[in-house]
Order: C-alpha cells, then structure tokens, then sequence
C-alpha cells in the first residue's frame, strides 16, 4: 500500500462526472527519514480517473484546521489514529480523500454521487484470481527462455499469494503476488538485484487495472 510521500497532484480536470488527476508518483527509496524517503527527481507520471463524482476539493496547509472534525471523524470511521497512506474512503459519508507528499496537511476530498448502480464495487479476491490467471499465461511463455538461459526458476505456490523467483549468477529477482494487506504494495511487486544492489523494484498502485497489470508483467518477465 503506497504511502502519503509518494504522491504529488499536478493538475486536475473536471468532466462529465469523470475527475481525472495529473500525478508524479515517487518510487525510488534513498533514505530511510520519514520525510525524506524518495528521491523526487525520479518518477512515473500517471493519471488517476474517477467517476461519478459529485464535487471536489483541494484543501491547503492553512486550510485543514477547518475541517478536524471531519477528517477526526474519519479515523474514527476507520478505525486508524494517524494517516499514513494516500487513499482513505469514507462510506458513511461517500467520499474519498487523497493525502499528497508533505505533512499530512495538504488533501483532496472527492465525494461521490449516491448513485449504487454507477459505483463500481472492486472485489479484491476475484482481482487477485484475475491477475493470477493472467500471470500464469505469461509465466508459460516465458519458461522455455528461462531454460535456455541456464536461468534457475522457484515457484512458491499459498493459498493467497504466488511468487517467483529467478536466479542466473549475480543477478537475483523476485515476483510476488498476494492479496492486499497493510503493507506497501497492493497485489504485485518486482525486486531485481545484482551484486547486492537493487536495480529495478516495481510495484502496483490500487488503481491499476488488471489489463494494465499484466501489461506490466510481460515487460517484468521479459527483463531477466
């Protein structure tokens, strides 16, 4: 699960219901500070889209005092005492709140049409079985190159989770994917590394598609 520091908005555009946010997304660990994890010159740009949204707002440092309450009254919703992460969605009050890089203090608040048969309700389960699928027509593909390289391959098969790992000399890489947790990523995470250096790490956001996923994987499985 991605955390508050690695979100920056750009811009955003307002359309037919649909919002769609302009986005810097920061992957690329160089500390362990907490304010200073990422390196903010390395990025993916991204566009979020969101639809059938009611309103929104953007609220500033100065501007957040005015709304404590609400956003007490969503820890209390969620059970959470701080915000660590980037998305957080109220049902009681159909509104999904985004926190951007900083302090906590800059937010944007999207409310939702209360509209049930527009909402798209995401089955985290039947994604994951989706994904999997997906991984392992891919994975096929890919075997028999892996053999030919000398490429020695370990499969680690649970109930929740399926990872792969590849080995050939120095260079050593890792695919997982498990259903959601509290943790970093949401379904999939690529590590490559040789010479003990990590030189490649990929993970998905909660709003990849499964399409785009596996788009992803291909590439991923193509690399070593």
């Amino acid at each position: 699960m991605v955390d508050f520091r690695s979100i920056l908005v750009e811009r955003m555009e307002y359309k037919d219901s649909i919002l769609y946010l302009y986005c810097k997304t920061f992957y690329k660990v160089v500390e362990n500070d907490y304010y200073r994890k990422y390196d903010y010159n390395v990025y993916h740009r991204k566009v979020l889209k969101f639809k059938n949204v009611k309103r929104f707002e953007y609220y500033l440092d100065e501007q957040i005092y005015n709304f404590i309450c609400e956003l007490n009254d969503l820890q209390e919703e969620l059970g959470i005492n701080y915000f660590s992460k980037i998305f957080y969605k109220s049902k009681k009050r159909n509104r999904l709140y985004i926190f951007e890089r900083g302090y906590f203090e800059d937010f944007i608040m999207i409310e939702f049409k209360d509209d049930k048969k527009e909402k798209i309700v995401i089955n985290e389960k039947e994604k994951y079985l989706e994904i999997k699928k997906e991984l392992l027509k891919i994975f096929q593909s890919k075997k028999i190159k892996y053999e030919e390289n000398n490429i020695k391959l370990e499969v680690i098969e649970k109930e929740d989770s399926y990872i792969i790992n590849l080995e050939k000399g120095e260079k050593i890489a890792t695919l997982s994917l498990r259903m959601p947790d509290s943790t970093r990523y949401y379904y999939i995470h690529y590590k490559e590394i040789t010479n003990n250096f990590t030189h490649y790490d990929w993970y998905d956001e909660e709003y990849h598609t499964v399409f785009e996923i596996a788009k992803q994987l291909n590439i991923i499985l193509d690399r070593f």
